[in-house]
């Protein structure tokens, strides 16, 4: 199991492709909707050939290495949910664990959802092409604003993690590769993630810090 995948909806879709092209991501995918109708400006085209018209881009897709992220069009920045590649087994496990736990599940062909208690969702994704076959730029850890219900424990059991730490309004969950580290706030953001590799140390036009661990 594999922390991979991060997605957001903003109001500075061009400026995070921008920022993140700067980082060496590569945009895979634009699709938004278009004159009533979804279409696709995916590269070799850019933002020169359609500027100025009003197009509600849905999703951004841009890869780098072992990470893929995803962004579109909202009204205000607004952090939707955290993706983790998985193989038949681990996928089988979590989806029968948040059964048992009364997640919400929502599979689809391409990859599934599960709704948690906290406003932040949980993709599975068991297709190896969504990220690329180096192995770099691999999240080795992600920082997250939430707020913590009853039973902050809930994402572990969920995931299988270990709770590491736990303190009055912060809990650090881990596997053998990677961890997320929940703070108490009260709405979901992300706050940081942190790459095994990468020269960088900046902040994206959505706020989360970018940060070579």
């Amino acid at each position: 199991m594999q922390l991979f995948h991060y997605h957001w909806w903003t109001d500075k879709v061009e400026a995070m492709e921008e920022f993140y092209k700067q980082m060496g991501f590569k945009t895979v995918i634009r699709a938004g909707r278009f004159n009533g109708e979804m279409q696709t400006f995916n590269p070799p085209l850019t933002w020169d050939d359609f500027r100025g018209k009003n197009i509600t881009f849905r999703i951004i897709e841009m890869v780098k290495g072992q990470t893929n992220l995803t962004f579109g069009y909202g009204t205000k920045d607004r952090f939707d949910h955290i993706g983790l590649l998985v193989n038949e087994e681990e996928y089988l496990e979590i989806i029968e664990r948040a059964h048992h736990m009364n997640g919400k599940v929502m599979e689809g062909e391409r990859r599934t959802f599960i709704s948690t208690p906290y406003n932040l969702r949980i993709e599975l994704q068991k297709r190896s092409d969504v990220v690329t076959e180096e192995n770099h730029t691999r999240i080795h850890s992600m920082e997250i604003g939430l707020p913590f219900g009853e039973n902050p424990e809930w994402m572990a059991d969920l995931l299988n993690l270990r709770i590491t730490e736990k303190q009055a309004g912060k809990m650090k969950l881990e596997s053998d590769h990677w961890s997320l580290i929940f703070n108490k706030e009260n709405k979901v953001r992300l706050i940081s993630v942190v790459y095994q590799d990468g020269t960088w140390n900046s902040v994206d036009p959505a706020g989360t810090k970018l940060v070579r661990g």
